[in-house]
């Protein structure tokens, strides 16, 4: 045989041998393991805060008050509109699985019986947040499977004016959860619900309120890979020398502590996502903790230098181009259009485990005026979504 020919052949033997190796592998890799995930803080819809200020004055009507104003903002900033915008964005992104933070529920008593011993509950329903936007999503032909981990439930008395008493007095009662809805199609189990151990309490005129917070996480499968998909909302962030910096430092201990436990247990590939207080400009700092005693100075670190101290890895920053990303937070009655984002503290973390990244998009919604919905509770008023923009991220493998 011709030497030139027996080289050529052999040349060509080869190239074909890689071909068909190298195939199969281009094929898995464009159809490898892909998830849409997305959070999104629904805005309970007042500033709850202000009843903490009234409950500095000495004046007896100011807490009734100040409820009064956060149960009447909550109704004018109106979630059934805004749900709407909200069911959109799930129904064009069609994320597999959705982080929800300030998943509310009011509830109200009239006459209240709050400064009499508070012997019963407020239980009247006013609104259920998940039921009105499931009701949205379903109407879209989107079906998603809750779970649900309760935190802060609080009731305070509240004048509510009606036409017979303008003065009445009424016990108003809300009720936050956290949510993690699975698109429907996909195998899902709750590994992990709870609630931080280190809860910030504040007085309240004589009556302490505790502002629980939680987490919780689900093992989701889809299309043969299963991942672990954990939601959480840490507490504010306020002032850098604030209280409120130690209790979201604790929590987000608590939080990368439990992961690394279940990780431990049968680690899978890991998104945490959620309204974390806590954006990438956040440095290390001295906090006051209030103690009778004398007030204690604390060292914090900021949940996200945490989480990426950790290893973990933020989808926002994993994108090929990227800006500011801002998710945070328009003013409390969510109806300028002139206002602006100036935070990035909602994220999506990714720990990829032994999966091998390729690529990760994402996208911010609710942000834009063209977002913004007509108040049907007040005509001429236009609503954002929420006092937050949602992230989605899609992330293939």
């Amino acid at each position: 045989m011709n030497k030139k020919f027996s080289i050529l052949k052999f040349t060509l033997c080869l190239l074909i041998g890689i071909a068909i190796l190298a195939a199969p592998l281009s094929s898995a890799f464009a159809g490898g393991p892909k998830i849409k995930a997305m959070t999104r803080n629904l805005y309970l819809g007042a500033d709850i805060f202000k009843v903490v200020e009234a409950s500095q004055s000495t004046d007896l009507y100011a807490i009734p008050t100040a409820v009064a104003e956060v149960f009447q903002t909550a109704m004018f900033t109106n979630f059934p509109a805004r749900a709407e915008v909200i069911a959109d964005e799930i129904a064009m992104f069609e994320p597999d699985v959705v982080g929800l933070q300030e998943v509310s529920t009011y509830y109200i008593q009239t006459p209240g019986d709050y400064l009499f011993g508070n012997t019963v509950q407020a239980s009247d329903l006013v609104i259920d947040f998940y039921t009105v936007l499931d009701a949205a999503l379903k109407a879209r032909g989107m079906e998603y499977t809750p779970f649900t981990v309760t935190n802060a439930d609080i009731e305070m008395p509240m004048f509510y004016p009606i036409e017979s008493n303008p003065r009445n007095l009424s016990d108003a009662r809300l009720v936050d959860h956290d949510m993690i809805l699975v698109r429907k199609g996909h195998d899902a189990v709750e590994v992990l619900n709870g609630n931080y151990q280190d809860q910030l309490e504040l007085d309240l005129g004589g009556e302490t309120a505790k502002f629980t917070r939680g987490y919780l996480a689900v093992d989701v499968d889809i299309k043969g890979t299963e991942y672990r998909f954990v939601n959480t909302h840490l507490e504010i962030a306020g002032a850098t020398d604030s209280v409120f910096r130690i209790y979201q430092d604790w929590q987000m201990q608590e939080l990368l502590g439990t992961i690394g436990l279940i990780q431990g247990a049968g680690a899978k590939p890991l998104i945490m996502v959620g309204d974390f207080n806590s954006s990438p400009d956040d440095v290390e700092g001295i906090g006051i903790l209030p103690h009778p005693d004398g007030d204690i100075p604390i060292k914090y670190i900021p949940p996200y230098m945490q989480a990426v101290n950790a290893g973990y890895l933020d989808t926002w920053r994993l994108q090929k181009k990227y800006d500011d990303g801002f998710t945070s937070g328009f003013d409390e009655y969510v109806s300028d259009p002139f206002d602006e984002l100036t935070s990035r503290i909602d994220l999506v973390f990714l720990s990829p485990l032994d999966l091998t990244l390729d690529k990760t998009l994402c996208d911010i919604v609710g942000n834009e005026i063209s977002d913004m919905v007509p108040n049907t509770n007040a005509p001429g008023y236009y609503l954002w979504p929420s006092d937050h923009a949602g992230v989605v991220a899609k992330i293939k493998f």
